[in-house]
């Protein structure tokens, strides 16, 4: 078993034992065992579920993820329940803003500020999409 935490700024989301760990992350999706080697990197938004069951689980955005052969620590900007997403109209909305910012805006950091904010919201429209 390995200890999970998943942490946002709004306090912890989530704490227990689990027997694997899947991480949506820059690289792809990770899967974490007890014993995993250490691993530092970027979250991606995606869902993070636990035992091979991909029907519950975590929603994060972007942050952190900290693999030590004992712990996982996901420090995220936001995470939600699976089924406790904001309202499919806000996402939409997010998403088609996001989109028109990044086509006016004037420098690279504007352009990867809202590139991340659609791919936010798209990702998160997907997950209500795919567990209607």
């Amino acid at each position: 078993m390995i200890q999970v935490e998943i942490v946002s700024p709004r306090g912890l989301l989530y704490a227990g034992e689990v027997e694997s760990i899947n991480v949506p992350t820059v690289e792809g999706e990770v899967g974490i065992l007890e014993n995993h080697m250490f691993l530092m990197t970027l979250l991606k938004p995606g869902l993070v579920y636990f035992n091979g069951d991909d029907k519950n689980g975590v929603v994060v955005t972007y942050g952190i993820l900290d693999v030590t052969p004992k712990k996982v620590l996901i420090l995220t900007e936001e995470g939600y329940e699976l089924g406790k997403l904001p309202p499919e109209s806000k996402l939409k909305e997010e998403f088609e803003n996001a989109i028109k910012k990044q086509a006016t805006a004037e420098t690279m950091e504007e352009i990867k500020e809202w590139e991340k904010a659609a791919e936010k919201a798209r990702t998160l429209l997907d997950l209500i999409e795919k567990y209607r």
